[in-house]
């Protein structure tokens, strides 16, 4: 038994997760590369090394998963507990940068404005996918269990019935 096959198409959240890596990964591998020395009063180096380096990795994953599919569910399960890692990952780096986006008196968008407003992008698009997924989360809650509610009254009315 094979336990890699390639796969005949990709879902459509691997060519989301690869095409968010590759903007970001771009994005902050241009400000390591150029901007990095630009310095304020708070750390946004830590927050672009975080999302650099993070990617990195990811990127890296994204590579081994996209074009096998495993049969294997022990390593599917491992994969998974990968997604969800990065999921926490990216969203303590977002928390991060959000202290730093909303802590007064700083100086970062004079004196670094290219890791500012990198970190300004960072922030939107990532707070406007959590959003969507906060959102996806409570539409299958309540779908669930209003399902779950009407299967109880089902079973209410079929024995008051007999």
């Amino acid at each position: 038994m094979q336990e890699i096959e390639a796969k005949k198409k990709l879902k459509a959240s691997e060519g989301a997760h690869f095409f968010y890596s590759l903007i970001f990964l771009s994005g902050s591998g241009i400000i390591e590369y150029d901007y990095i020395d630009q310095v304020c009063n708070r750390n946004l180096p830590l927050f672009i090394h975080l999302v650099f380096y993070g990617l990195v990795i990811w990127g890296t994953y994204i590579l081994i998963t996209i074009i096998p599919k495993y049969r294997n569910p022990a390593i599917n399960f491992f994969f998974n507990f990968l997604d969800a890692c990065f999921a926490i990952f990216i969203l303590v780096v977002w928390l991060f940068g959000f202290l730093i986006y909303i802590y007064p008196e700083s100086d970062c968008p004079d004196r670094s404005p290219v890791q500012y407003f990198f970190l300004k992008i960072f922030l939107l698009v990532n707070g406007i996918i959590f959003g969507i997924l906060v959102l996806a989360f409570c539409s299958f809650s309540l779908r669930r269990f209003s399902k779950a509610h009407q299967s109880y009254e089902q079973q209410e009315n079929e024995y008051n019935d007999a």
